[in-house]
């Protein structure tokens, strides 16, 4: 019995060590399922935003492995600006209702898509959502270059 309990004692003494250790968030105050990364608009500014796995795990990881991408801004209506990637990938929980300031994958063109204004009516994948005011990209003439990095 007073085996067990030293055992016990002694697992609790490296529990504790470990924790006091080991960081509990990745660098950034991300986690795994939460990507930071920056849109930069060639000499406009920088808005963050993140990328969410759960959302289209496939689609995310394939959006990463890419990183960095650069394409040029388009614009349909005022309630979406999206850019072409290059990537070709299949469609993965999507949905076709989305609130401002939402990030999608659009199958059918390769391209991400910020929404500017609440967005009913086209099937996305959604990616992620985006931190920081969207004024800047409102403003943006199409054509402007913009990147995206990991922070």
């Amino acid at each position: 019995m007073v085996g067990i309990v030293k055992n016990i004692l002694a697992t609790i003494k490296l529990y504790s060590l470990l924790m006091r250790l080991l960081p509990m968030n990745l660098p950034g105050n991300s986690s795994v399922s939460r990507v930071p990364i920056i849109m930069e608009v060639m000499g406009n500014g920088k808005v963050k935003c993140e990328l969410v796995r759960h959302l289209s795990p496939l689609t995310v990881s394939n959006i990463l492995h890419s990183i960095p991408i650069t394409g040029r801004l388009h614009y349909l209506g005022t309630k979406l600006v999206y850019f072409e990637t290059g990537l070709n990938m299949g469609a993965e929980k999507q949905r076709a209702i989305f609130n401002k300031g939402d990030i999608g994958y659009m199958t059918s063109n390769g391209s991400l898509c910020i929404v500017l204004q609440d967005l009913s009516g086209i099937m996305m994948n959604p990616v992620g959502r985006v931190l920081d005011d969207l004024n800047p990209l409102v403003t943006l003439p199409a054509g402007q270059t913009l990147s995206i990095k990991r922070i």
